[in-house]
C-alpha cells in the first residue's frame, strides 16, 4: 500500500447521532490521498452499525473499550501510516476542500515544519455558524492562551516519533500540552482557510476543568512562570464567567 498523505484519526463512543454527518463530510472530499481510522470506544449506540456501513471508507476501525479520547488517540497513531496525522470530533465535520487545500498548501512550507493548522467555524445544534476560530500557533501566546483551532490540523508523523503519544491523564488538554513538548523549537504554519465545521458543545466546554488543565500543562511542560500561570487562569475564567453572564441576559458577544 502507498504511503498516504494524511492519515485521520476519529475517537467515537456512543456517536450514533451525529457520525453520518461526520463521515459523509470526509467521503466528499476531493483530495483522496488519505487513510481515516477509527477508534470506537464499544459504543452501545448504533454508532458500530454506522461503521459497519461506511466499512469501505474506512481504513481501520475498531471498538474496544478505552480509557478515553486520547487513550482512542494513541492507539489510532499506532495504525497510522500518513507523512501527516490529523483528528477530528465525531460530530465535526470536514469542508469539502479541507484536505486539497492542505495539500495545496503543504507543497509551499518549508520542510522543517512539522504543525500546520487552518480554521474553524464554531457551530449551534442546528449547523449554524457562530464565530470563526483558530490564530497561528506561537509559544509565548499559547502558553497564555491556546488560540489554535486543533481539529484538522495537521502533525508531522515524527513529532509522535520524536516526543511519544498523548498523556491520557489529560482528559481535555493533551492535545495541547503535546504541543508544548517542543517549545520554542516546534515550527510551525498557517494556513489562513477554514477547513472544519466544529460543533458546540462536548468535554472541552467544560470551563473549569479546561483552564485548570491548561494551568497544569503550562507549567509542567511548557515551563511557564506559576505565578503568570495562575494570574493568567483567573484572567482567563473571570472573562468567561463574565461572558457568560452577558450571553445569560440575552447579549450577543
Amino acid at each position: 500500500m502507498t504511503k498516504p498523505l494524511i492519515s485521520l484519526i476519529i475517537a467515537t463512543y456512543n456517536s450514533g447521532s451525529f457520525l453520518t454527518y461526520c463521515l459523509d463530510s470526509i467521503e466528499s472530499q476531493s483530495f483522496k490521498d488519505f487513510e481515516l481510522i477509527i477508534i470506537d470506544g464499544n459504543s452501545t449506540d448504533q454508532t458500530v452499525d454506522i461503521l459497519k456501513k461506511y466499512d469501505k471508507s474506512i481504513n481501520y476501525w475498531i471498538s474496544e473499550k478505552d480509557s478515553g479520547i486520547y487513550d482512542a488517540w494513541n492507539k489510532g497513531i499506532a495504525q497510522a501510516k500518513g507523512t501527516w496525522i490529523t483528528f477530528l470530533g465525531s460530530d465535526d465535520a470536514l469542508y469539502p476542500t479541507a484536505f486539497d487545500d492542505y495539500a495545496n498548501f503543504l507543497s509551499t512550507i518549508d520542510k522543517d515544519v512539522k504543525y500546520v493548522s487552518s480554521k474553524l467555524n464554531l457551530t449551534d445544534g442546528d449547523r449554524n455558524v457562530i464565530k470563526t476560530l483558530g490564530l497561528p500557533w506561537d509559544w509565548k501566546t499559547c502558553r497564555l492562551q491556546n488560540v489554535i483551532a486543533h481539529p484538522g490540523s495537521l502533525h508531522h508523523s515524527e513529532l509522535y516519533e520524536k516526543y511519544g503519544l498523548y498523556d491520557t491523564s489529560y482528559k481535555i488538554c493533551a492535545d495541547f500540552e503535546f504541543l508544548l513538548r517542543p517549545g520554542k523549537y516546534l515550527k510551525s504554519a498557517f494556513m489562513d482557510k477554514i477547513t472544519v465545521k466544529m460543533q458546540q458543545g462536548g468535554i472541552s466546554t467544560n470551563a473549569a476543568n479546561v483552564f485548570i488543565e491548561h494551568h497544569r500543562a503550562a507549567i509542567a511542560t511548557g515551563e511557564l512562570n506559576p505565578f503568570l500561570a495562575f494570574f493568567f487562569l483567573n484572567y482567563q475564567f473571570f472573562k468567561f464567567r463574565i461572558k457568560s453572564f452577558i450571553r445569560k441576559m440575552g447579549m450577543k458577544i
